[in-house]
């Protein structure tokens, strides 16, 4: 709890008791109130600490070890050797830039990146420090003004948001503010907390204020950036004070005063990045490897899920046509029996194949079954075919005993499927499980389903599907021009 929660929490209780005395006149009765009071409001108190307390999320704080590294290492490599299968040389690309991640294990040198607004110091800060340490150094003035990543997003492929640059290679970032945080810096220091980049945040321009003036806003940035799981390093600096006005007398005692300026104030930095230095060097360069191969991951993973659903389009385009004209040439008569032949297992192994997702054909069966079932109970099949008849009616087509409508509404049931079914194989491939076809969650692949279907229900899109499903049953004759 903040030592603010605690003030707020101390006064309104003496306002309560403050108040209670004068509701109870009896000096007896306001004695016995206060103990049984006092005794409950203890044991609310405790519970509320305890169960009531937002908990906040604590950063990855584990080592990262060579052996982690090198296993993300290999894991690129299996994902570009995936992606070259599918593409061939166009995947030859990403193998240089794994390259260069793999060079940047081995340097000796850290990376420091000066950050912050404009008007703060940062090139003053920057010229100070480069004559003093032996490390790579770079500025940014371009803040993150982005929503804070997900706390999972360093392990989660194709959610990474690479940082920009210098902030990508920087193995320490110097954030720089000359008092209290505006909200702008607020969110960019927590982006970077999130990403787990080591910070020191320089308040500069100490020497513009009272030495009690200086107390109160270092810890009250110190506050503000505190949560309960990490201290975040505030160092006092002055990088470039102003001048001062220096009396000077003469032999016969008369004195002239000019403006000086004093030497810059940057000990407490110096004394900090040392330590760092000394003792830190090895594991920020694992961290920032390892945090620049997730990246690399995520990009390439994008990719390989761009062409994945590229080639999954022929698939499902196939089995919805197929699917529909079957459902054209011979109605069936109920919704369950529709909503069966809407989804095979073949097109459960054909694309399962696509995500290297090698199902048995029992396997396959099964999540087709679990598909249709699932559209019948919630309503997909009768939703479907309710709004792809209102739109059919009024074409210039007429039934052929109901087997037009039965025939689009088939394949646009097949099509959600399709989608449905490649976006859940991307999700089982994200977690790694061990043996996904037989993990294939099937509450999960129902909720992306209804998603899916939701998505497919906007009336342009099922116009311009209806018009293509006419098209390709009238090339196969059957329908006969109406008579009006």
């Amino acid at each position: 709890m903040s030592a603010q929660t605690k003030q707020r929490l101390m006064w309104g209780a003496g306002a309560i008791i403050f108040a209670l005395y004068f509701l109870i006149p009896d000096e007896r009765g306001f004695s016995d109130f206060m103990v049984t009071g006092l005794v409950l409001g203890l044991g609310i108190l405790a519970v509320w600490l305890k169960v009531g307390r937002k908990e906040i999320a604590p950063l990855e704080t584990a080592a990262v070890t060579r052996q982690t590294v090198q296993k993300t290492f290999a894991k690129t490599e299996t994902l570009i050797d995936h992606l070259e299968e599918m593409v061939g040389e166009a995947a030859e690309s990403w193998k240089p830039q794994l390259t260069e991640v793999k060079t940047g294990l081995e340097r000796e040198t850290l990376q420091l990146t000066v950050m912050g607004n404009s008007g703060v110091g940062k090139s003053t800060v920057l010229d100070l420090l480069k004559g003093q340490f032996n490390c790579g150094f770079s500025e940014s003035s371009q803040l993150l003004t982005e929503a804070v990543p997900p706390a999972n997003a360093l392990e989660t492929l194709g959610t990474f948001k690479q940082l920009p640059q210098p902030l990508s290679t920087a193995d320490v970032v110097l954030f720089v503010t000359q008092g209290d945080l505006t909200q702008s810096e607020f969110q960019c220091l927590q982006a970077l907390d999130a990403y787990q980049k080591q910070m020191l945040v320089l308040f500069n321009k100490q020497d513009q204020y009272l030495p009690a003036q200086r107390t109160v806003l270092q810890e009250k940035i110190k506050q503000q950036l505190q949560g309960e799981e990490s201290v975040v390093d505030v160092v006092a600096i002055a990088s470039q004070p102003n001048p001062i006005k220096v009396r000077r007398y003469q032999e016969d005692g008369s004195y002239h005063e000019i403006l000086e300026a004093p030497e810059p104030d940057i000990k407490a930095l110096t004394q900090r990045l040392n330590q760092i230095i000394a003792e830190d060097t090895e594991q920020l360069i694992l961290q920032q490897t390892y945090q620049q191969t997730l990246s690399l991951q995520s990009e390439i993973q994008v990719q390989l899920n761009q062409t994945r659903h590229e080639l999954a389009q022929p698939i499902i385009e196939r089995y919805q046509w197929i699917t529909g004209a079957t459902a054209f040439a011979n109605p069936v008569p109920t919704l369950d029996l529709l909503a069966a032949a809407a989804i095979s297992g073949k097109m459960v192994m054909d694309l399962g194949s696509l995500y290297r997702l090698k199902f048995s054909v029992n396997q396959a069966q099964a999540i087709a079954s679990t598909m249709a079932s699932a559209m019948l109970k919630l309503g997909l099949v009768e939703i479907s075919t309710q709004a792809l008849s209102a739109l059919l009616k009024g074409h210039a087509f007429t039934f052929v005993a109901g087997g037009l409508l039965q025939g689009v509404s088939a394949a646009h049931l097949t099509h959600v499927a399709g989608l449905s079914l490649t976006e859940h194989f991307q999700e089982l491939n994200a977690l790694e499980l061990v043996s996904p076809e037989s993990n294939w969650q099937p509450e999960k692949l129902k909720k992306t389903m209804e998603r899916v279907f939701v998505a497919q229900q906007q009336l342009e899109g099922l116009k311009d599907f209806s018009q293509k499903a006419i098209g390709r049953f009238r090339r196969q004759g059957g329908l006969l021009e109406s008579a009006t």
